[in-house]
């Protein structure tokens, strides 16, 4: 499982995912997100989350990467957890979510399974 985002919904469902026996990679832009998740520490505030994601370090099944690709090519499913903070006018902004979505679907071309 690949994990887009690694804010409050992406980092809690990549530690629970792991925790119960998922193969997890979590990907972000943030490189300080990226070293916390691979040093089993949380990149947010959340009771219990880093005894999840020291677990999820210690038994293999969790890493983190900023290289979509290869998280895309590793994985058999993608979570898009990316935020979507409000535009000036209280409008949603997708820019995120449009982002994540092209990268994985440049990676998807290069993969022969289904994803």
């Amino acid at each position: 499982i690949s994990i887009f985002g690694l804010g409050y919904v992406g980092a809690v469902c990549a530690g629970c995912l792991s925790a119960r026996g998922h193969e997890v990679i979590g990907v972000d832009v943030s490189s300080t997100k990226i070293d916390l998740i691979n040093q089993g520490k949380s990149p947010i505030v959340e009771p219990g989350l880093e005894a999840l994601l020291q677990q999820g370090q210690q038994t293999g099944r969790l890493s983190g990467t900023t290289d979509f690709k290869k998280a895309v090519l590793d994985s058999d499913v993608s979570f898009i957890c990316v935020g979507t903070p409000s535009k000036k006018n209280d409008d949603l902004d997708l820019g995120y979510i449009e982002t994540v979505c092209r990268e994985i679907g440049f990676a998807i071309r290069e993969k022969s399974e289904r994803h």
